[in-house]
């Protein structure tokens, strides 16, 4: 059952709308900037990002590793202690791609990072919607002014999701290479082998893992093999502190574990739930895709929708990879209508990083980001179900 297509208008006006939103986000953060007495908070993850360059290039990139180096290297940067630790837990490969912002001053850097990376999943939003004006409505997402206010790598991770979908049938070895660079965020890429397999994806499976292997080995020479001992001795930290994370920083999670730890629910449950959301969504994913023919666009947003449910550490600021998804379903339903729940599933994700922002009933609200991500999930599923 079809429901009728949105009118002209009513596109035009949100349109405008995102635009608008985008463009007045753009003009707070460089107000913000400006009015900082120093490295402003703003957008202040990637202190950790640019000092972790800095290391690598100064010969030290073991160092991005260890809180004591790095850290004050970071107070070096911003001077106020009430920052804290931010902590770098990227693979070494990563560290490639840091240094190069490093090669120039930190708030250059910020801006070019920001930047470019925004352009690229811009590009690949009008790309995903064949060129239609409605890929603007994804600008003022909300999940793209969470990630450029922390500073974050969420429109890199969606743009490699999102050009992988796009060339998976047309250029699938260079489909290959984008998802292989998103190992660089493993809780990202966990879902990619399992689905590229599932859908019969085999020269993009393979040019993926020769992508990682050629990373591994490209940060290695550059690095050294001892680069390798300082990042799993620096996992196992990572491992130990995300059982014991703060309030305020779980506040921030995205995940079924994180929302329970927040709520003081034991460390085994936690995990137990999460592990049970992520085999579930996995099942899904892999059937859907072994039964269907499902075209490369299908593929790739598949496994974009799927990605938030398959770890458990994942922040608000990667809810900018389910702009892939909408961006698909978005298309197929202005090209074909759309069918029942697919806009309430859209509205829902759109607005879910929004929502997730407020903290009204100790934080219940907080699920809806869950909540809404799943129903994009299953209603990208349908559509590609329907299609087969």
């Amino acid at each position: 059952m079809q429901a009728e297509r949105p009118s002209v208008k009513f596109l035009g006006l949100g349109q405008g709308l995102a635009v608008g939103a985008f463009a007045g986000f753009c003009l707070l953060w460089a107000r913000w900037q400006a009015v900082s007495p120093g490295v402003s908070k703003i957008s202040g993850d990637f202190v950790s990002f640019w000092t972790a360059g800095q290391l690598a290039l100064a010969g030290h990139a073991t160092d991005a590793y260890r809180e004591p180096p790095h850290m004050a290297l970071q107070l070096a940067l911003h001077g106020d202690p009430g920052w804290g630790y931010l902590a770098f837990f990227y693979p070494p490969f990563f560290l490639l791609l840091c240094s190069s912002f490093a090669l120039i001053g930190y708030f250059p850097a910020l801006v070019l990072w920001l930047v470019s990376t925004c352009a690229a999943y811009a590009a690949v939003m009008r790309a995903l919607l064949g060129g239609r004006s409605a890929w603007v409505l994804l600008l003022g997402y909300p999940a793209v002014m969470v990630n450029a206010g922390f500073g974050q790598n969420g429109f890199l991770n969606a743009a490699l999701l999102g050009a992988a979908a796009l060339w998976l049938d047309r250029r699938p070895v260079w489909a290959g290479i984008c998802l292989g660079c998103l190992a660089y965020k493993p809780q990202l890429g966990v879902i990619v082998p399992l689905a590229l397999l599932a859908a019969g994806r085999w020269r993009s499976f393979a040019s993926a893992a020769l992508t990682v292997l050629a990373l591994s080995v490209a940060a290695t020479l550059v690095f050294g093999l001892d680069i390798w001992t300082a990042f799993f001795t620096n996992m196992a930290d990572a491992r130990r502190w995300m059982q014991v994370a703060d309030p305020d920083y779980l506040a921030k999670w995205i995940t079924v574990y994180g929302a329970l730890r927040l709520h003081d629910v034991p460390l085994t449950t936690a995990y137990a739930a999460q592990a049970v959301v992520s085999l579930i969504a996995a099942f899904a994913l892999t059937h859907v895709l072994w039964r269907a023919n499902a075209d490369g666009r299908a593929v790739g947003t598949a496994m974009a929708a799927c990605a938030p449910f398959c770890a458990p550490f994942m922040l608000e600021y990667d809810l900018v990879i389910l702009a892939v998804p909408m961006a698909w379903l978005l298309g197929e339903g202005l090209r074909d209508g759309f069918r029942r729940g697919e806009c309430a599933a859209l509205g829902a994700a759109y607005l879910a990083p929004a929502l997730f922002k407020v903290t009204l009933f100790d934080n219940a609200l907080k699920l809806t980001a869950v909540a809404a991500a799943a129903a994009l999930f299953a209603a990208v599923l349908r559509r590609i179900s329907e299609k087969s």
